[in-house]
């Protein structure tokens, strides 16, 4: 990763995986081309505080250039309507790459491990995924690049103790409210020690095959949009008709590849890469695409649509919805984390509460789950579970649109939206008029009508929230 007259700026939080690679970063690059950053969330009060001064002080014995930031977090995530951990790597890296750009280093390096990158690859597979989230993380991408990735934590640990070295321990790493301490501190040790070895060697092993893949049908989906996919005044336009042909795995591959191309008004691409890009958006371009019937629009997220004309498929940005797009709308956070959701849905039609020990052990024993007109009770897990599963975009109440699914209160498996309410005999006037809630195309409440399975309360439901709609004024 390191080339001679390269300088690296190491991300270091004071944990032992940041805290290692600084010590062999400072072990092994040229005298004068490591520096170190250090970004205070402010999440933790003095012990946010403490770990700055601890990294600031490591960095004095070691003689490296020490820069850091300090953050309202909380503050950012309430004004943005974002969730704290999405909002606080946003923050993190802005810094992080600002920093690197003004003291002219050439990398960033972040001290991902090798049990990081197994956990990642199977919250990618719990919330559905391609080749991409099998692939796991890159060794590096763009100026980020990640030393550790190939070495275990207990490895980390070992070597820290050998060297005599002290570290910081974050509290909130015990927090199994938060999906990943879920999973690396519950799921895969319960599924290791139940089927008798380590999953995560399972999960690292095929991101070799992953990566091959995925590359295959970049390179295969560059080919197509160099010679099919053209420049206008409006956005970009794509032969419709080939792009039908395609297999449908190239195809994904290739709208999904025009969706990251797109920019808005300031010749910004809405979305920083494909990360974000949601496998529903692909799918209603490829619902329009089949339909052919030419004005018909498909929604993207964060402004970006893509419309049938005569001339092709017109992939675009709607300069209005661009504005008024927030993180809560359309992936990239993860509401509910710390107040299941009711920063995020501050504007967006509803109101989230959690109940208190009395009213939810009350809400258990009377059955309070119900589909309400104004209100529905939820097992909040469970609502932030799925939040995760649809890409951590956070519920919006909106219209029914194509490709609604929901897992019916009572029964099982999934039924499209339209169809239920057909089944249900709900009159046409009403079916038109209605709005629902829903995470992506995974419908939880049609209020008055039906709540879904999957955030049913039951006797070992911990927590419970209740979704209020707002009256409009």
């Amino acid at each position: 990763m390191y080339q001679e007259g390269d300088r690296v700026l190491a991300a270091v939080s004071g944990g032992a995986d940041s805290v290692c690679m600084l010590l062999m970063l400072k072990k092994y690059l040229p005298e004068g081309t490591l520096g170190a950053a250090h970004f205070n969330h402010g999440l933790r009060g003095a012990e946010s505080d403490r770990d700055e001064s601890f990294v600031k002080d490591l960095c004095a014995k070691l003689e490296v250039p020490f820069f850091s930031e300090k953050a309202d977090i909380s503050a950012y995530a309430a004004a943005e309507k974002a969730g704290i951990e999405e909002c606080a790597r946003k923050y993190r890296y802005e810094f992080l790459k600002r920093t690197a750009e003004e003291k002219r280093y050439n990398y960033i390096s972040v001290a991902h491990n090798k049990g990081d990158n197994a956990e990642t690859i199977f919250m990618h597979i719990l919330r559905g995924c391609s080749v991409d989230g099998l692939a796991g993380m890159p060794y590096r991408a763009g100026n980020i690049i990640r030393p550790l990735l190939d070495v275990d934590r207990s490895e980390i640990t070992e070597y820290l103790r050998s060297e005599g070295q002290d570290f910081i321990t974050d509290s909130s790493n015990a927090d199994n409210t938060y999906l990943r301490n879920r999973v690396r501190n519950v799921i895969i040790p319960f599924i290791s020690d139940n089927i008798g070895y380590d999953i995560r060697d399972v999960l690292l092993r095929q991101t070799g095959i992953a990566a091959d893949e995925r590359d295959y049908l970049d390179r295969a989906a560059d080919a197509f949009i160099s010679e099919y996919v053209k420049e206008c005044p409006e956005g970009l336009i794509a032969d419709n008709k080939k792009l039908e042909l395609l297999h449908p795995g190239a195809g994904r591959r290739v709208i999904r590849n025009i969706i990251s191309m797109v920019k808005d008004g300031s010749s910004r691409s809405p979305y920083e890469g494909r990360k974000d890009i949601r496998s529903d958006a692909i799918e209603r371009v490829y619902d329009v695409l089949k339909a052919g019937k030419l004005g018909k629009t498909a929604e993207c997220g964060r402004g970006v649509k893509m419309r049938l004309t005569h001339s092709g498929a017109l992939f675009y940005c709607d300069s209005q919805a661009e504005k008024q797009h927030c993180p809560q709308t359309d992936g990239g956070c993860i509401a509910g984390e710390e107040k299941a959701g009711s920063d995020a849905s501050e504007k967006a039609g509803f109101d989230v509460e959690e109940l208190t020990a009395g009213e939810t052990e009350k809400t258990k024993a009377e059955n309070g789950f119900t589909a309400g007109e104004s209100f529905v009770y939820f097992d909040k897990n469970k609502y932030i579970d799925i939040i995760h599963k649809c890409g951590n975009g956070a519920p919006v109440f909106r219209h029914p649109e194509a490709g609604d699914v929901i897992s019916p209160f009572g029964m099982h498996g999934k039924k499209k939206v339209r169809k239920l309410l057909i089944d249900l005999k709900i009159p046409y006037e009403k079916r038109n008029g209605l709005k629902l809630l829903a995470a992506g195309s995974e419908v939880l409440w049609i209020p008055g009508i039906c709540s879904s399975e999957l955030l049913r309360i039951e006797e070992n439901t911990a927590k419970i929230i209740r979704v209020v709609i707002r009256e409009e004024n």
